[in-house]
């Protein structure tokens, strides 16, 4: 059972142990399904207020877009669908940087709204790390390291991709496999994704990305 004191947790604290318990170390999540996760947990605080048995995703979408920045942690990577564009996805996961923040926050935040378990389960995330370590990409980073010689093409096909894949589903399953690996310790997919964000820097378009995360 929940303590009392919900006040003294920010919407912040909410919408990524939210977004933890809904499986965002593992893959996006849609923002109306977080609104009603966070609504499950604290419904005074994310609810209309001239109607507060409904949830509101508006005050979910305020709590999650700023902690894409890295002066507040850049504890999360996403979108509202509402702003989907063609070159966009939509939907939020934790970065490595939110699962060690869900981790560090747990108990405190626990303490207030009582324990609770994870949906689903590591079946997907166990099926995506099985897809990677046996490509070709891997093998070779596995025996040669950073010396490794892997091509676009067989970059892509380690991620279930293709050449003609857009760079942004490129950079999606990349942040996917970072989150996964942080939350399974799988330090061997970290370096891994390390390794290929360098490598393959122009084709991802990084430099662009990490200007944008420092705004």
């Amino acid at each position: 059972m929940a303590k009392q004191g919900i006040g003294t947790l920010s919407n912040k604290d909410i919408v990524v142990y939210a977004l933890y318990l809904l499986g965002g170390w593992q893959k996006r999540v849609h923002t109306e399904d977080i609104a009603l996760k966070c609504y499950d947990l604290a419904p005074s605080k994310f609810s209309w207020v001239k109607y507060p048995h409904i949830p509101s995703d508006s005050t979910t979408r305020y709590a999650l877009e700023p902690l894409e920045k890295q002066k507040y942690g850049a504890l999360v990577k996403g979108e509202s669908e509402r702003k989907r564009t063609s070159r966009s996805i939509g939907g939020w996961m934790l970065t490595g940087n939110g699962i060690e923040w869900v981790k560090a926050n747990r108990k405190r935040i626990e303490d207030y709204l009582g324990t609770h378990v994870p949906t689903g389960d590591r079946l997907p995330a166990d099926r995506k790390l099985r897809s990677l370590t046996e490509s070709m990409a891997f093998g070779r980073f596995r025996d040669h390291g950073e010396q490794a010689e892997i091509s676009h093409a067989e970059f892509a096909e380690s991620l279930v991709c293709t050449i003609n894949t857009a760079v942004e589903v490129l950079n999606d399953r990349l942040d996917q496999f970072d989150s996964i690996a942080e939350e399974l310790k799988r330090e061997d997919i970290k370096s891994y994704v390390d390794f290929c964000r360098k490598r393959f820097a122009s084709l991802l378009g990084i430099r662009g990305r990490q200007n944008n995360a420092k705004s």
